[in-house]
Formats: structure tokens, sequence, C-alpha cells
């Protein structure tokens, strides 16, 4: 990485070089009050619990000597250069791009409520396999494609997001894929980002605990597509809320995708659903294509045909594109098979809004000829208004359900499964069993060899949050050593 001389900063922030006592250069740029030092900038940025220039006087104390702070608030200190800008963040992108490092040259932006995960996944298995050096910013981790590093949340600080993209273009990385989720957008995480593509997937009921509303949440899901540098948004037909979104895409050239609508740019016809993976006739605008896609769920379908119309502008060869598509690898803990011969098959799926676990226990029957069983619960400290919506969709697209814990984090059990079973009858067919581990044993013991087993809800995580601590817990592992069992 670069350095910063003090007068390269008052000159970007547009001070005056002569009016500063100092002549310093600084390595390091820095968000985080805890980590400054006298190497580097503090910029005071705004937060949701607390504003970084809430923390002037604990920088003074690490050293730091200088803090570019909001002009709006007219602040004052004694014992540290403060340098007022209307944006600091606007500032500390372009101290960032003009002296330390530089971004991947092809990047894509995906949102939605559910599939931004493997739509980036597929993204970056695609652009591969059209010769790209590709790279992942998302829940599935962080870094090159197949050397990935864990993700602690979906989309980075501001200060962190850009700060990787600049690692990876150092390694190498020329295509990068990230999601770009409600927070990180309404909170302007991704701000100076220049990606070039960006995608809609669907918006359904979620994070309600932090937008208010569905049209907050929306709004700021829209935001992705205004950014100056997108020059290609794609967006998903079948979703109600594609016209929304796309009015928010007015400079650029759009691409949409469907499962079977003919309207689409993408879409599919003569589709047969396989106990291994699906084939269709892809439709896309050089003409059609037969494909097979190794991976289970319509909405994978839809899926893989966003990370194909997102990169259909960077491919030269389109062929090589759609053969891609064939090549596909599952996305960890989504749609996530455990099979064994003479057993039931275990699924174990992230499904963790009512939307999603409609969408995989319908993908799961059409797959399936046994039984169809659900095991799920809901996370604590979050949206409780989706519990009851969660325990219905459950009970009306699967044969059995198990309800068991998820994260309850710091929040009781008893609370949340009080609010799974609000508008429950207790007549149905379900059984109730607090202990994750236990539920998923009884679950697969007491199905059929023909039966399907969904487990939903974590998915690829290898946790479960009890109480504030993180304890070992992976649905695959857990799923993998009862289905052996099953078998002996």
């Amino acid at each position: 990485m670069g350095q910063l001389t003090h007068a390269q900063l008052l000159s970007l922030a547009g001070c005056s070089v002569k009016d500063s006592p100092h002549s310093a250069f600084y390595s390091r740029l820095e968000t985080d009050s805890r980590k400054v030092d006298e190497s580097c900038v503090f910029f005071a940025l705004p937060g949701v619990a607390s504003n970084g220039w809430d923390y002037l006087d604990s920088i003074v104390a690490l050293g730091c000597k200088v803090a570019v702070v909001p002009s709006s608030l007219n602040l004052q200190h004694s014992n540290i250069e403060l340098i007022s800008v209307t944006d600091p963040a606007a500032l500390l992108v372009s101290c960032l791009h003009e002296f330390f490092g530089s971004m991947p040259e092809h990047m894509v932006a995906v949102t939605g409520t559910n599939g931004k995960s493997s739509i980036c996944f597929y993204i970056a298995q695609l652009a591969k396999s059209i010769g790209f050096n590709s790279g992942l910013v998302g829940t599935f981790g962080i870094g090159p494609l197949g050397d990935l590093s864990e993700a602690k949340q979906t989309t980075p600080d501001l200060l962190s997001l850009h700060l990787t993209l600049m690692e990876m273009a150092e390694k190498g990385v020329n295509f990068v894929a990230f999601e770009a989720s409600s927070h990180a957008l309404d909170q302007g995480r991704i701000e100076g980002v220049p990606f070039q593509a960006a995608v809609f997937s669907n918006l359904s009921r979620d994070h309600l605990d932090y937008h208010g509303d569905m049209n907050s949440y929306a709004l700021a899901k829209r935001r992705l597509f205004s950014v100056e540098s997108v020059s290609h948004s794609v967006f998903c037909l079948d979703d109600s809320y594609s016209s929304f979104m796309a009015e928010g895409a007015i400079k650029s050239a759009r691409h949409t995708y469907s499962e079977q609508n003919p309207e689409a740019d993408f879409y599919v016809k003569q589709l047969a659903l396989e106990p291994t993976g699906c084939r269709f006739v892809l439709c896309h605008p050089d003409g059609e294509s037969l494909v097979f896609l190794p991976l289970l769920g319509r909405f994978n379908i839809q899926n893989a045909l966003a990370a194909l119309a997102s990169l259909w502008y960077e491919a030269e060869d389109k062929q090589a594109l759609i053969s891609g598509v064939s090549t596909l690898h599952g996305a960890p803990g989504r749609m996530d098979k455990v099979q064994l011969p003479n057993a039931p098959i275990a699924v174990v799926d992230y499904a963790h809004t009512p939307d999603a676990l409609e969408v995989a226990l319908q993908a799961l029957r059409e797959h399936s000829n046994g039984r169809l069983i659900c095991v799920f619960g809901c996370g604590g400290d979050r949206d409780r208004g989706k519990r009851p919506l969660m325990m219905a969709a459950a009970m009306q697209n699967a044969d059995y359900v198990w309800l068991t814990s998820d994260n309850p984090r710091t929040e009781s059990i008893d609370q949340i499964f009080s609010d799974i079973l609000s508008q429950t009858n207790q007549g149905e067919a379900f059984s109730f069993e607090p202990d994750r581990r236990v539920a998923i044993q009884q679950a697969i013991l007491s199905a059929g060899p023909n039966d399907v087993v969904l487990i939903a809800g974590k998915g690829h995580e290898s946790y479960q949050d009890i109480k504030g601590v993180k304890h070992h817990f992976d649905d695959k592992e857990e799923a993998l050593k009862v289905v052996k069992s099953y078998v002996n």
C-alpha cells in the first residue's frame, strides 16, 4: 500500500496547505478509533450506535494528530488538528484511490433478500470459466475464489471493503462479485466502489427491525442501481419489485431474467427436474442452447440466469459462458445434499425467511417422491414479525415439521417459540425439540428411505450463537452423522 502526505490530504480536502503546522506523512487511514496511532489519519464517520466524532478524546490519547470531521458539526478540539469537510466518507474514498492502491478492473454487485450469496458464487465461477481471475466479497467469504477467508459480515465497512478490494487486485484478482446488503447500501458502505454491473434478485420481508417498513427496505436496495459507475443492470422479471428497482437504473443498459417468462432476455423452456439437477433449453439474446444445471431447485435456475446475465457484456465468447453453467458447483449450505444409499436425503439450506423457506420446500417437493420433512427455527434478537410466517410456510409446504432452535443469541428461546407458534393450531403435524442436534437426529431417524429432510436456517454457518457465545455446530456434519447411523 502507499502513503499520504499532510499536504496531499489538505489539497484533496480543499484546504490551504500553508495553514497547517504539519509536514508529516501517513501510512494508514482509519475509521475505528481503537486502532489509531500517530501514523494514521482518523476519519470520523457516522455510525449506527455511535459516531466517529464522539471519540476525539480517545484518539488523541492514542497519539493520533489529525482527524477529518463533518463541517456541519462545527467541531473544535485543542489537542488535535481537525479537517472539516462536507463529506468525510467521500474524502476517505478519494485518498484511498489516489494514494493507496487500485481496484479490480471488473466488479459486479448483487442485492436482494434471497439469492445474493449463491448468485455471487455462481458469477465468480462463470467469470473464471471465461478467463478471469475471480474473487468474492460476501457471506461465503472474502478473497480469490478457492482461497476465501471468513467473512464477518455480508458487506464490510467502507474502509475495509476498499482495502480488501485493493488487496485482491494486488493478488491478481481482476473480477469480483460482491453482495450489497440493504444495511450497507443504507449506511453508504459501498460508496466509491466503481462496480460496473448491478443485479437485483428479489425482495421479501426481512430486516424490518432495521428499516421499519417494506418501502424503506426497497428504497435502500434501489440505491444500488443509481450508482454513477453502473453501466449494466440486471433484474429478475419474476419479482414484483423489479419495475420499482429498474426505476433507479436511469443511465445503465438493462437485462432481465425469468424462469419461464418469454418477455425476459434470459429464460428457460422445456424444463425437466431430475434427481441430480435441472435440464432445460436456455433462451438468450443470441438464440437457444441446451443446458444441464447440476443444482437442485427452480430458484437455482433463476440464480444461474442472474449470474449469466451479469456477465453477458463481459464475455466475448458467449458459448463458453453458457457452457460454464453446466459446470457450476452448489454454494455451501445452499440445497447442500447429504445422501447415502437406503437412507433419507438430508438437505441443508440457509433459508431463514418465510419466502426462502417456502421456495426451498417447494423445490425439494419437485425433486422427491416420498415425504418432505422440515427442521427449522428462528434467530433471536431479530425481526419477530416473520416468526409465525416462517411456521406457516413450513406447515403449508412440508408433510411434517420439527420446530427447534436456530441462533437464539441473547433472546429467550421460550419467547422465540411463543412467537413462532402464535398463529399455529397446536393439533397440527409438528414436534417441538429445542435442542437442534436432537431435532436433526429425530427428524432423520423418523423418516423413511425415500423421504427428504430439509434442515433450514443456518446453511453454511459452523456455529450456534447462544447467549452471546458461539458454539461449534454444523448442520451438515450433524446430518451426516445421523444418516450414517441410519444406514448402519
